[in-house]
C-alpha cells in the first residue's frame, strides 16, 4: 500500500522545529504499520534532519557549525555582494538534505529513544513550507 500527501506547514522560526509527533499522527493516520516513511521538503533553504532530542544545546551548537561553515548572507544589503548571497545558501544545502527516509514499525516511526524529526529552517524570513509525505508498506 502507497501513501502520499503534500502539506503545507506554517512558517517556523530560524532552526530547529521538531515535528516529530506531527509525522507519528500522519503515519498513524495513513494505516500503515510497517513499512517506510519518506519526507520531502519543497524549498532549499529548509532541511529535514533526524536529530538528538536529550539535549537542546546540540541543536545551537550544530547551528553555530553549519554557520561558521557556510555564513548566512541574509543581512547583506549592498547591490554587489546581493549577487552573492546564494553562494552561503547554496553551501548548506550541499550540507543537508531535503529528504530523509526511516522505517515504520506497529504504525511509528522507528527511532532511536532520544532521536527525532526536525524541520530546519535556515532563513531569517521563513516562510509556509510544503512537505510531502511518502509512506509505503502494510
Amino acid at each position: 500500500m502507497v501513501f502520499q500527501d503534500t502539506i503545507k506547514l506554517a512558517a517556523q522560526e530560524r532552526g530547529a522545529t521538531d515535528i516529530t509527533d506531527f509525522i507519528s499522527d500522519v503515519i498513524q493516520d495513513s494505516k500503515i504499520k510497517t513499512g517506510t516513511c519518506q519526507l520531502f521538503v519543497h524549498n532549499s533553504l529548509s532541511c529535514l534532519l533526524i536529530y538528538d532530542t536529550a539535549d537542546e544545546a546540540i541543536k545551537d551548537q550544530t547551528a553555530d557549525f553549519l554557520a561558521q561553515l557556510a555564513p548566512s548572507s541574509d543581512g547583506i544589503n549592498d547591490e554587489i555582494d546581493n549577487s552573492m548571497d546564494a553562494i552561503p545558501e547554496a553551501m548548506r544545502a550541499a550540507l543537508t538534505q531535503t529528504t530523509i527516509a526511516f522505517p515504520i514499525s506497529h504504525g511509528k516511526p522507528l527511532l532511536g529513544t532520544w532521536q527525532g524529526i526536525y524541520l530546519w529552517e535556515r532563513t531569517t524570513r521563513p516562510k509556509a513550507r510544503k512537505l510531502t509525505i511518502t509512506i509505503i508498506g502494510e
